[in-house]
């Protein structure tokens, strides 16, 4: 049986979270690398630490390797024509950064935090999924995954009102909360991200959400703790919410 520790437990090495084409129990995402696939990423990757604020790719640069998140928050962004800033998803640990077509990066990677990652230059990457079939189709899941998650979020931006598409944005962190002791129904939600970086990505002006914020609190639905934490006082109704 392979061994797929927690995400705790792999601090320091590459990881891979999604939610696995052979399924699971819980349907959510799960630890997708065994400890030996982890190790085989390490040794041809190399540790590298990006301050908040520090672009990790351009939009049109060439590509030379992906980028495996292990701490921190990445977003990517596109530029309008009109000089709007897009944003297109928030990566997490776990996360991989670097999708690009005809060896050009597609869009910019920011740190959104100070971020942890493992650079994997593409030409090893190709070679080693080529030997490891277990772990070409860890990364197959995880393309999967992430394919759903951009079909949310088109989803999400397609729903008229600012409330739904914030409810459908705070769901999605759930998975990256931490549980409230004594309250297993809600969760801290962190939310290192500025208000101007969520509008950007829900296509909604900072005021908005801020508005939006606000009046689900008033509603009882969160408790904010300060700018950077929201408290989702049942899950269960979030998820409701969203439907």
């Amino acid at each position: 049986m392979k061994d797929r520790q927690p995400a705790a437990q792999q601090a320091g090495r590459p990881m891979v979270r999604g939610v696995s084409l052979r399924g699971g129990a819980s349907g959510g995402p799960v630890p997708l690398l065994d400890a030996a696939e982890r190790e085989a990423l390490a040794a041809i990757g190399t540790v590298v630490r990006f301050p908040r604020g520090a672009i990790l790719h351009d939009e049109g640069e060439k590509i030379s390797s992906i980028f495996n998140i292990t701490e921190g928050v990445v977003k990517t962004y596109r530029m309008t024509e009109d000089g709007r800033r897009h944003v297109l998803a928030f990566l997490f640990p776990g996360d991989l950064v670097g999708l690009y077509e005809e060896h050009r990066y597609l869009n910019t990677a920011e740190a959104v935090t100070p971020v942890t990652a493992y650079r994997l230059p593409v030409a090893a990457l190709e070679k080693l999924l080529e030997r490891d079939p277990a772990l070409n189709l860890a990364f197959l899941s995880k393309a999967c995954h992430d394919l759903r998650q951009t079909q949310r979020h088109e989803i999400m931006l397609a729903r008229r009102e600012a409330r739904q598409r914030l409810l459908m944005f705070l769901d999605t962190l759930v998975p990256q909360a931490s549980a409230i002791a004594g309250n297993p129904q809600g969760a801290i939600l962190s939310l290192p991200m500025r208000r101007v970086e969520i509008a950007d990505y829900l296509g909604l002006s900072p005021e908005a959400v801020s508005r939006g914020l606000h009046a689900l609190v008033r509603e009882g639905k969160l408790r904010l703790h300060g700018l950077h934490q929201i408290e989702v006082l049942d899950r269960g109704d979030l998820a409701a919410l969203t439907g």
